[in-house]
């Protein structure tokens, strides 16, 4: 009769640890992540021969506050994944660049933008972080001299939920920042970005040279359909009388074709099109009636105020088509 008992009270122990183990891991996953992750140490269920009310609480499903708590522990978990971060900053020729400045945002805390660090090359171009936690970090390079690209940056995720998804940096594989070198950069006529209002008859005409409204250089003619629909045909016609327009394809397309200029450029959207827009950005190289060069951005904002937002860099010296701009020189104005 023992032998008996003691059969049964292990069967029993074995069931209490079982559906222990099943209630634990709850509906969405094992907890066995979150109490590795976070120190917590998973009670213990006594072994003893369980009574139907035990085995009744063990079997049911989890409460709502209790799958939460669950998710809680495993977020703030989460959040103490250790990370130690190994990067490297190179020039477009992927020669190592020294004294660049990396700034370094890691998400180290739910509900809060993250924490914030800098740090600075060293002669081989590397920098790191090491002993911050989190679930991912973000980079940003920079030097004097150099543009920032979007290969400037980088993002990467320390945990995540597929394998392929997992992005991690070591001594062996740093994350490789690129800043492009300025070459030779001119002091250029600057006109900062100017909201223009276009009539809805007639040209608008934007100086370049000095961003004002009534004279100048940019002709700029609008022909609207029923802008009361969600979709309408709108078009833009942008010219310049003695002069020309080309289009500008790359960020760093600085000189200014010799020829092929077109007096005027035409943007055209009707309201089949699969990929209309209200908001559509334009660049240019211009020639000047007076022989300079230039080139500038418009985004076209079609619509029942109709606008365009303007910015333009001008050569001050007439035949000169180089319209690399540093930021760090004086406008000449």
């Amino acid at each position: 009769m023992r032998r008996k008992a003691s059969l049964f009270a292990g069967i029993a122990g074995l069931l209490c640890v079982v559906m222990a183990w099943f209630w634990l891991r709850g509906p969405t996953g094992a907890i066995s992540d979150v109490s590795t992750a976070s120190n917590e140490s998973v009670p213990v269920m006594a072994s003893t021969a369980a009574s139907p009310t035990a085995a009744t609480d063990l079997a049911r499903t989890p409460s709502g506050s209790e799958i939460e708590n669950r998710k809680e522990r495993l977020i703030n978990a989460a959040f103490l994944t250790p990370i130690s971060i190994f990067g490297k900053v190179v020039d477009e020729q992927n020669r190592a660049i020294p004294d660049a400045m990396v700034q370094i945002s890691v998400n180290d805390s739910p509900g809060r933008s993250g924490t914030e660090y800098v740090r600075s090359t060293d002669t081989a171009g590397l920098f790191s972080l090491i002993g911050a936690k989190g679930i991912s970090f973000s980079l940003r390079a920079s030097k004097s001299g150099f543009y920032t690209t979007k290969e400037s940056t980088a993002h990467r995720n320390v945990i995540a939920p597929g394998a392929n998804d997992a992005q991690t940096s070591s001594y062996e594989n740093p994350v490789t920042l690129t800043l492009r070198s300025k070459r030779h950069p001119e002091v250029l006529i600057h006109v900062s970005s100017r909201q223009v209002d276009i009539a809805l008859r007639g040209p608008t005409i934007f100086d370049l040279l000095t961003g004002h409204v009534g004279n100048g250089q940019l002709h700029i003619v609008s022909v609207l359909g029923d802008t009361n629909r969600p979709r309408f045909d709108w078009s833009y016609k942008i010219s310049i009388p003695g002069g020309g327009l080309v289009e500008r394809k790359g960020q760093f397309e600085f000189e200014a074709p010799a020829d092929h200029y077109s007096q005027d450029v035409q943007i055209l959207m009707t309201s089949e099109q699969p990929r209309w827009s209200s908001d559509v950005t334009k660049e240019y190289f211009a020639r000047l009636p007076d022989g300079r060069f230039g080139r500038f951005s418009i985004n076209l904002y079609p619509g029942k105020r109709n606008f365009v937002v303007i910015e333009s860099y001008v050569n001050p010296k007439p035949g000169n088509r180089n319209l690399e701009f540093d930021s760090d020189m004086p406008s000449s104005q």
